[in-house]
């Protein structure tokens, strides 16, 4: 299982500290790893909208080619980020 990134805590650290920190935290990733499907889910989305951007870079008779290609790297770059969000 992988870790969570600390971005999930980032609410837990500004309303508690100490032990009361350390039990939210652990209430939190529960909480978090416990919606499997709807993870399951978004992940098999996102990475279909990754490879829904590769089609984007196989018309190369558009004018606008160039820019879309790079828009179309940019976008994978922002749905890969999502993806490590993921637990």
């Amino acid at each position: 299982m992988n870790k969570l990134q600390t971005i999930w805590f980032e609410e837990d650290r500004a309303k508690y500290k100490g032990e009361e920190l350390k039990e939210q935290m652990e209430a939190t990733e529960k909480a978090v790893r416990a919606n499997t499907v709807v993870t399951s889910r978004l992940r098999n989305i996102i990475e279909k909208d990754i490879e829904a951007t590769y089609s984007v870079e196989e018309d190369f008779e558009d004018p606008a080619w160039q820019r879309k290609t790079i828009a179309a790297a940019a976008e994978r770059k922002v749905l890969r980020r999502y993806l490590k969000l993921l637990p």
